[in-house]
Formats: C-alpha cells, sequence, structure tokens
C-alpha cells in the first residue's frame, strides 16, 4: 500500500509534514473491501486533542475525516478539487485518546465538475466512529489567482484553467 506524496513545504494543519503543532496525517492508496480505491490513513489521538475526558475532540475527528476526503478526491479525482461543502457528519463514538483508528475515503459520485466523496472512520476492531460526505469542484486558477491566495508549486501545476 503505497504511502501518497506529500511534500514537505506542505502548511496544512492536518497533513502537513512539518506543521508545529499540526496532526501530520499520512495517507496512503488502498483497495476498499470491494475492491474500489479508497484513501486510508491510520491515526492515535494524543491527550492534548481531547474533548469530553478521554475523547477525541469532535472537530478534531472533523479534521481527520475532512483530510481524508480531500486526499480521495486528489488522489481519486485526478486533479485539485475544493470543497463545496461537507454534506453530512455524524459521530457515533468518537475515537478514544490514545487508541488508534482509521478513516477511509473513496470517490462516491462524480462528473466533470462535481465529486461526492464518502469518509468513515472506525476504531482498527472494525467499530463506527463516525462519517463525512462532502462535495468537490476542480479548482481554477483564475480564482485562485484573484483571490491572492499564493500556492505552492506542487498545487499550481494541479489547477484547472
Amino acid at each position: 500500500m503505497p504511502e501518497l506524496e506529500n511534500p514537505p513545504e506542505n502548511p496544512c494543519f492536518g497533513c502537513g509534514p512539518r506543521h508545529p503543532r499540526g496532526l501530520r496525517l499520512r495517507f496512503e492508496s488502498v483497495a476498499g473491501r470491494d475492491g474500489a480505491p479508497e484513501v486510508r490513513v491510520e491515526f492515535s489521538p494524543k491527550p492534548d486533542e481531547i474533548g469530553w475526558p478521554t475523547l477525541f475532540h469532535h472537530g478534531l475527528h472533523f479534521t481527520v475525516l475532512y483530510e481524508s476526503s480531500y486526499w480521495a478526491a486528489l488522489t481519486l479525482g485526478g486533479k485539485l478539487w475544493v470543497s463545496v461543502g461537507p454534506l453530512t457528519y455524524t459521530a457515533d463514538r468518537l475515537p478514544r485518546v490514545g487508541r488508534r483508528y482509521e478513516a477511509r475515503a473513496r470517490i462516491t459520485m462524480t462528473s466533470p465538475d462535481r465529486l461526492t466523496v464518502r469518509a468513515a472512520s472506525s476504531s482498527l476492531d472494525g467499530r463506527p466512529c463516525g462519517s463525512l460526505e462532502s462535495t468537490w469542484r476542480p479548482a481554477r486558477r483564475a480564482v485562485v489567482e484573484r483571490a491572492g491566495i499564493p500556492l505552492p508549486d506542487y498545487l499550481e501545476s494541479e489547477l484547472s484553467p
């Protein structure tokens, strides 16, 4: 299962490899139980990432699912996509601090101008933790330039015109 390439200059809180306070998530490309392509990450919440006693913080759990969705859109969708927004988020049973869990994401619907991605997390023994469904559209160079957002070279090359 190949780990997905993530440049060291990536500044992202969720997946930036050198972010000083970030989650530093590392994704891999895998086949789902039905053989469909997915993106997977394993993560063990740290003691300072707590919400309720012993439970991973809700917002950080959402972040792991959202990052998984982004990497699925980017990797499986074949170009740079930007989020139109989350559709649904559920937290069945938040992961426990100090216990590894996984999140998997896959594309569930595609069209030329939209992707829908479903991400789900579970404990390593298979208990569901939560899920997120989100919609994505292709990133457009003109929109990024108009907004004045400086992108690193590795993302610039992925932009649609």
